[in-house]
């Protein structure tokens, strides 16, 4: 009996000129004071230690800026006072997932630059619980054993060594879908590129799920996951 399979794909546009953020770009960035009121957070999402800083110890914070959007979106983020680069990425892909209510002026949103500082403490490390793949606590779908639903995902992202060698295709991954709806222990099936290997898991790490369920209870489930990386090229360079 196999766990089902979940299918996702992380698209990459490569020499496509303007976008939709082009406009955008020509408005008004707004400082936080007189001008224009300070975007309040409604959700904000923590960033995850790497498995590399966690054996090193390092601890820390990182500062970063951005702009909030009049829909209240992160865009422009950058890292102003770096920790690590892992962390320092950890940190950026984190805030994009944030969401304010945007800056106004005169009553009206408008587009606000904000610095945040994330803060990387060891003793708040978040450290992947449960039973491993393998184990006879872990489930597969069928039998009475409901599937996990996807309530959250995180696409993963191309690095930029892996544009450069264009690489493309799947990474294969199962992984245990914990009772609480988190991932728990990951594995690498079928790799692609270390560096795009390292992505899927870090991208499958942050997804949510509705957990299985077996005699009405939650429990962990066994689920198999499919990323994709494709570099889509400007149709007009062809």
């Amino acid at each position: 009996m196999r766990a089902f399979t979940i299918l996702l794909a992380a698209v990459i546009g490569l020499g496509v000129a303007g976008g939709a953020g082009a406009g955008q770009g020509q408005e008004q960035v707004y400082a936080p004071g007189e001008l224009a009121t300070a975007p309040q957070v409604i959700r904000q999402v923590k960033p995850q230690y790497t498995a590399e800083a966690l054996t090193a110890g390092v601890e820390g914070r990182v500062v970063l800026e951005c702009v909030v959007g009049v829909d209240g979106k992160v865009s422009e983020a950058r890292v102003i006072t770096p920790l690590r680069p892992d962390l320092d990425r950890e940190a950026i892909d984190a805030l994009s997932e944030w969401l304010f209510v945007p800056g106004q002026r005169d009553g009206k949103p408008v587009r606000v630059r904000l610095e945040v500082e994330m803060t990387f403490t060891l003793r708040d490390a978040a450290v992947p619980q449960g039973p491993p793949l393998g184990s006879p606590e872990v489930y597969l779908p069928g039998s009475g054993v409901t599937l996990p639903s996807l309530v959250y995902e995180r696409k993963p992202r191309y690095t930029p060594e892996a544009m450069r060698e264009r690489v493309e295709g799947r990474v294969k991954l199962e992984c245990v879908v914990l009772a609480d709806g988190r991932v728990g222990d990951i594995r690498v099936m079928e790799p692609l590129h270390p560096a795009l290997d390292e992505e899927a898991i870090r991208a499958l790490r942050r997804w949510r799920f509705k957990p299985g369920t077996k005699d009405g209870a939650a429990v962990p489930v066994r689920v198999e996951v499919e990323m994709s990386f494709t570099l889509r090229m400007d149709p007009r360079k062809l």
